[in-house]
């Protein structure tokens, strides 16, 4: 776990200026928060972050110029320390897959509370991720079974990747470099994957993967 400097330097980014105002608002009342500034696309995120030091970006997805995933590829490359939260109105998979594939280290929905998003702004901070529940459980139940009578768990490419690395002991790290995707977003993997096989442990759900026939 990562020791979290306090108080957390916050960009806010996003091209509705009221809703970013008045986040900034709320969470500025925060001890533990400092706002730098808000911004309104993806590409006033990247010059702030050439001239500021930034611990966490709390970022919307559909913005102007940039958007939030094409933000998130580049900051991970340019600006690795920098932290990304998606804050987002998108609950559907695709929007929630893609934000993963980039390895964001958090995406809520802009319904959740102001004590939720300061502890996802902490989790992330202590080199975790988060994922809100309606989120996780979206992702979890995408495409879960084939069809009742198969009664199996439907798997991507690359979660099949990361399972079959998993089963051969691999660590978050190892499969990061052998897939070319940030560390975050094979701990993201992890986590779905543990969920869709209901299992308790990597070890559990190993065990199941075999079982149920999709390691060899």
């Amino acid at each position: 776990m990562s020791e979290v400097s306090y108080p957390i330097k916050l960009l806010i980014a996003d091209d509705h200026e009221i809703l970013a105002s008045g986040m900034s608002s709320i969470l500025s009342k925060q001890e533990e928060l400092t706002i730098l500034d808000t911004v309104s696309n993806g590409q006033e995120v990247l010059d702030f972050l050439a001239d500021h030091e930034v611990d966490v970006v709390i970022m919307d997805l559909n913005m102007p110029v940039l958007n939030g995933i094409e933000a998130t590829e580049i900051i991970k490359k340019k600006f690795p320390k920098t932290k990304i939260l998606i804050l987002s109105m998108f609950d559907r998979e695709g929007y929630i897959q893609n934000a993963l594939d980039v390895g964001v280290d958090g995406y809520v929905l802009k319904n959740v509370s102001e004590s939720e998003i300061l502890s996802a702004v902490k989790r992330i901070m202590e080199g975790k991720t988060y994922f809100s529940q309606d989120v996780m459980a979206k992702m979890a139940m995408k495409m879960r079974v084939y069809g009742e009578s198969e009664g199996g768990v439907k798997l991507t490419d690359t979660e099949r990747k990361i399972l079959q690395h998993l089963s051969e002991g691999d660590t978050s790290g190892e499969i990061s470099e052998k897939l070319d995707l940030a560390p975050n977003t094979i701990t993201s993997y992890r986590k779905l994957l543990l969920q869709k096989f209901e299992a308790k442990n990597v070890s559990h759900m190993v065990k199941m993967a075999f079982e149920k026939g999709y390691l060899g």
